[in-house]
């Protein structure tokens, strides 16, 4: 696994001070890495076509053979693609089998972000689309979960950058002084009685991951490293929700309070009728 620490992923960049909140939807992310697929199978194909006259030299049913596993492969990566189409449409896991972020969809990333830059999109907002769309998969995918599985990692730079209190991994040595939202997620904590841990990086995300064995993980950070992150943490789901960055990267960040609180309701309700009601599952009467 990658070794990052927050802050990384800004370092050979240029930023400005203040810097807008992005909030791109899931066509962005979702059009680029179509491109890139069809960039992808058109390489392939020209691949087979050129090396055709010499396949035909080592034996005469050669191409044929390779051509017809080539266009298996194809058509198998097509399906897979508009079935993880359709799923983030749907919210809904349209698969036959359980699935993760696999590596092609890491490629397809990659190959989108190329892309982006030849059409003067930033990564930042690529990211972003590719993040919601990592989120609806995950949406899709986990049912239900109760308070135990689900962990939630936050930043340190969402903590006031004057403090000097530390809350890395303990939240409880915040005083409550109000100058950041560290404060609100002490109550959501006692509230919804969740694992709540600041972090600076993978080492530490992944110790506590290790302790606690989540089945889902709530991040909040920054598009580059929530894009790390899921990426670095394929075998857990992992449900991104995007800081915003008033006085610019890792500095005095801020999150939308009223998203990470209905992405906990959401995550603690089943589509039968479980509800969550004050850290407590309770179940719906039928009508």
């Amino acid at each position: 696994m990658e070794d990052w620490e927050l802050g990384d992923k800004w370092q050979d960049d240029e930023v400005v001070n203040q810097q807008e909140r992005i909030d791109d939807g899931k066509g962005l992310f979702l059009g680029f890495s179509s491109m890139a697929l069809f960039i992808a199978i058109s390489i392939i194909l020209f691949m087979w076509y050129m090396t055709k006259p010499r396949l035909l030299e080592i034996g005469h049913n050669l191409p044929t053979v390779i051509g017809v596993i080539v266009g298996i492969l194809v058509i198998a990566w097509v399906l897979e693609y508009l079935l993880i189409v359709l799923s983030v449409i749907t919210e809904r896991n349209l698969f036959p089998f359980r699935i993760r972020n696999g590596k092609r969809i890491a490629l397809l990333f990659s190959l989108s972000l190329r892309l982006g830059r030849l059409f003067g999109i930033s990564k930042d907002r690529i990211s972003n689309s590719f993040v919601k769309v990592n989120n609806a998969l995950v949406r899709g995918r986990e049912k239900w979960i109760d308070n135990k599985n689900l962990l939630i990692l936050l930043p340190r730079c969402i903590q006031n950058f004057r403090c000097k209190q530390r809350v890395i991994e303990d939240i409880d040595n915040c005083k409550d002084c109000g100058e950041c939202i560290i404060t609100q997620f002490k109550s959501l904590r006692e509230r919804y009685k969740l694992n709540i841990n600041v972090v600076t990086g993978g080492n530490i995300a992944r110790k506590i991951i290790g302790r606690l064995k989540p089945s889902v993980i709530l991040a909040v950070a920054c598009e580059r490293e929530l894009v790390s992150g899921i990426e670095d943490i394929g075998f857990i789901s992992v449900i991104g929700i995007t800081n915003y960055r008033p006085e610019g990267p890792c500095k005095n960040t801020m999150v939308d309070m009223e998203e990470v609180d209905k992405t906990i309701k959401f995550l603690f309700k089943n589509r039968k009728g479980l509800l969550v009601e004050e850290g407590q599952l309770r179940v719906r009467a039928k009508m």
